[in-house]
């Protein structure tokens, strides 16, 4: 595997001039199973950092610099991943700073990491074995820390500690599916989009201990700005994710608007009750306290059940999962019928809680001196704790699953 360690520069002369011969003598020479070269993406340094780099290229092949003009850190980083992946041909590539606070020994735990199986790992200051800068204030630990907490609530994702990190391994056929073009921010929040896609296409993550040190040389880079815009990157994130939620929502709502309607109209005209004289022989192979009223209910429970999965997977199909969706009519038809047996837990869920109800509470429940349809009391619970959240579920895996990544 070739892996391509991005460092992008600005006025690191200094740093740069003791990074270089330390990765070259000291790192690299432990990485064995892997092909590494060294990207430094420098934006026109006016302290000469690119001549030390073209000075160091004589002596190692392995060393690339690339120029440009100087638009934020996150536009450097992603002018580096082109290059690495249309250029140096990357199977991955390393986000990792040249200023020293990320520290060049760490660099094989990560390709360890990523040769046993993972596809992005994360260099995570947040886990046992990792830590932030003693020397740094209150006020500095409580926003790195905040800043990772806050994202993961936002995004719900409680499985990476270290949200903020920008110390990275990903592979490039995740990494090429990103739209590097149009991150929200040609700043520090860069990280943080990237991040966010590559969990979103399915990578297998891996976070391994660092522990990140205070800058030796030169001046953190870090603004109020940036901090205002990794905010921003966070939200408007979080809002695009629970779009595709409240979507499956209102047409969940719509879907069982249908069902009540399709059930009530089953059960009053006694299709219900004529499909459940053919279903009680089976049912008392089962129990013989088996009631025709409630199994009738339960027939109707199914019938709407069954209107409102055709009607939900009709919405779904053309607007909530529209990026996911099949063109053809034969794909669309056996979406469609893979929909309806991944769905049919919910009819039998529903069938059962409604029987089982109208057996314990008769056909009606007294609400503040009116009845009302025991199997309309009972679904509307049924729906909202059980049925919902294994539709949404089986939804997202299995029927507009995102493709993998080959």
């Amino acid at each position: 595997m070739k892996i391509v360690i991005i460092l992008p520069t600005y006025n690191e002369r200094i740093n740069i001039e003791k990074m270089i011969p330390l990765l070259e003598e000291q790192v690299l020479p432990k990485i064995t199973k892997n092909t590494i070269e060294i990207l430094v993406v420098d934006d026109n340094s006016p302290d000469g950092t690119a001549e030390v780099v073209e000075n160091f290229m004589k002596k190692w092949k392995n060393l690339h610099l690339l120029l440009g003009q100087k638009q934020g850190l996150g536009a450097a980083y992603v002018r580096g991943m082109h290059y690495a992946m249309d250029e140096l041909k990357a199977d991955a590539v390393m986000e990792f700073d040249a200023d020293f606070q990320h520290d060049p020994h760490d660099i094989p735990q990560l390709i360890h990491a990523m040769d046993e199986g993972a596809d992005y790992v994360i260099g995570s200051r947040y886990i046992k074995g990792g830590a932030i800068p003693q020397e740094w204030g209150l006020d500095r630990k409580f926003l790195s820390v905040f800043g990772s907490l806050f994202t993961r609530i936002v995004w719900l994702n409680f499985r990476i500690h270290d949200m903020t990190s920008g110390f990275k391994l990903t592979k490039t056929s995740y990494l090429q599916r990103v739209d590097l073009d149009h991150l929200l921010s040609k700043n520090f929040a860069y990280k943080m989009h990237i991040l966010h896609d590559v969990v979103a296409l399915g990578a297998k993550v891996t976070e391994v201990p660092i522990v990140f040190y205070e800058r030796e040389k030169g001046a953190s880079k870090i603004s109020q700005k940036d901090q205002f815009e990794s905010l921003y990157v966070v939200l408007r994130l979080g809002i695009v994710d629970q779009l595709r939620f409240i979507k499956f929502l209102f047409v969940g709502g719509t879907g069982f608007i249908v069902q009540i309607v399709t059930q009530e109209l089953s059960y009053s005209l006694g299709l219900a009750a004529f499909l459940a004289v053919f279903l009680h022989p089976v049912v008392n192979m089962f129990t013989h306290a088996s009631d025709g009223v409630a199994l009738a209910n339960g027939v109707a429970a199914a019938i709407g059940a069954e209107s409102a999965i055709i009607s939900n997977f009709t919405l779904n199909n053309i607007w909530t999962f529209k990026d996911r969706a099949h063109k053809g009519f034969l794909q669309t038809i056996q979406r469609g019928i893979s929909f309806n047996l991944a769905s049919f837990g919910s009819v039998i869920i529903q069938f059962l809680a409604i029987w089982i109800g109208v057996s314990v509470f008769g056909p009606s429940i007294r609400i503040f001196s009116h009845h009302f349809p025991t199997r309309d009391i009972i679904l509307v619970p049924t729906i909202i704790v059980l049925v919902i959240p294994l539709n949404y579920l089986i939804y997202n895996k299995i029927i507009w699953r995102k493709k993998p990544v080959k």
